[in-house]
């Protein structure tokens, strides 16, 4: 079922939620709020998202591949099994549900995924430039040719799957992290790095 920007604002407003398996491609909800909405297996290819709010949404399932959301807000939401595959520079999913999504090419700078579980992700070839994975679960994750500085202080690594690691990811924030071997890596936690790794 294809509903409008208009159509599905106006049903949110009025009360309704549960909006599973609609497709929404191509559609335009810059700045939209809609949190706490149930988008599992809907169709959000090629939307225009920019700085959209659904914190503790519903979108297990859904695909966003091409879509912009860029400044959006994920934040506790279900975003098992999601297919990403777009702009998410600046996106916060703080302690959401990542696990098997698949945010290959996707473009990552900036974004917040602090206490995320992105157990068993797909982030090859991303753009983690200032990029945020504080005390985030990123076990088995595939990190193939992912690029840029990230914070990685408190997260969990163990069984990541890497290429050419140090060359690619080696200028990021490391402390108290777990890395690909079960091995503790802290040599971020130096100098200026030693002030992000003391706050909780």
């Amino acid at each position: 079922m294809t509903i409008t920007a208009e159509e599905l604002l106006q049903r949110y407003a009025a009360g309704e939620r549960d909006f599973a398996g609609v497709s929404l491609r191509k559609i335009v909800l810059v700045n939209a709020d809609l949190r706490g909405i149930n988008l599992s297996n809907a169709d959000l290819t090629f939307a225009n998202l920019i700085a959209i709010r659904l914190t503790d949404a519903n979108l297990n399932q859904a695909d966003f591949t091409g879509a912009n959301l860029t400044g959006a807000r994920l934040d506790r939401s279900n975003l098992q099994g999601v297919s990403f595959e777009c702009d998410a520079v600046g996106a916060i999913f703080d302690q959401a549900d990542l696990r098997g999504d698949g945010m290959y090419r996707s473009r990552l700078n900036g974004a917040r995924f602090d206490k995320a579980n992105l157990e068993g992700a797909i982030l090859g070839c991303t753009d983690l430039l200032g990029a945020s994975f504080r005390n985030a679960n990123l076990r088995s994750v595939d990190l193939e040719e992912a690029v840029g500085a990230a914070n990685f202080t408190d997260a969990n690594l163990l069984g990541a799957s890497t290429y050419d690691f140090e060359f690619r990811l080696g200028r990021s924030i490391f402390c108290r992290t777990v890395m690909q071997d079960g091995s503790i890596r802290n040599d971020g936690c130096l100098g200026i790095a030693d002030n992000l790794c003391e706050e909780k």
